[in-house]
């Protein structure tokens, strides 16, 4: 079976209302031009996609202007103010600014910590200078990691150690205790 196109496969006679949507001779096409141009864009290009960048090539389609400059966020943010003035949060943003007081007050803190911490830091470096001018007062190295304390296996090597040599020890002198007890000949 062939597939053809609507309006050229064969009406049946049991059709008794004839189709509102068909056009009629004479009439305007009940399509829009633009509605037609999206339907035959290929697919993936049909609609807009507001988080995707901006196609490379330029489309020349109705909606869109050919070789448009990229929007700024600056007149980007500028357009929809203008789309929002009557919004009474947008209007309310714009006279106590952006952030909330609690925001600011937090940033400042944090600043002034940041602050202070540099400072600290400048002031033990200059002590930590003057005592490795003197003799025997060198200021102790970080070492190792900054996370994960390092393992000692010094201790733990040596500890293993003297337990497998004492289970040595004593398992040749039971082995000798059964040697002698069996009769068995040294």
């Amino acid at each position: 079976m062939a597939i053809v196109p609507h309006d050229q496969a064969p009406r049946h006679s049991f059709a008794t209302s004839p189709d509102p949507f068909r056009e009629r001779p004479g009439t305007p096409p009940a399509a829009d031009h633009r509605v037609r141009s999206v339907l035959a864009a290929p697919r993936g290009q049909r609609f807009s996609r507001p988080g995707a960048s901006r196609p490379t090539t330029p489309r020349l389609g109705p909606f869109e202007p050919v070789n448009t400059p990229p929007e700024t966020h600056q007149a980007r943010r500028e357009r929809l103010l203008r789309q929002m003035r009557g919004n009474p949060r947008v209007a309310y943003m714009l006279e106590h600014g952006e952030l909330p007081h609690w925001m600011i007050v937090a940033r400042e803190r944090r600043e002034q910590a940041e602050r202070e911490a540099r400072e600290n830091r400048a002031a033990r470096a200059a002590d930590e200078a003057f005592l490795a001018d003197l003799p025997g007062m060198v200021p102790a190295k970080a070492q190792g990691r900054h996370r994960a304390p390092r393992r000692k296996r010094n201790l733990s090597t040596l500890a293993f150690g003297v337990a497998l040599h004492s289970g040595l020890a004593v398992l040749a002198v039971v082995g000798q205790v059964v040697a002698i007890a069996g009769g068995f000949p040294f």
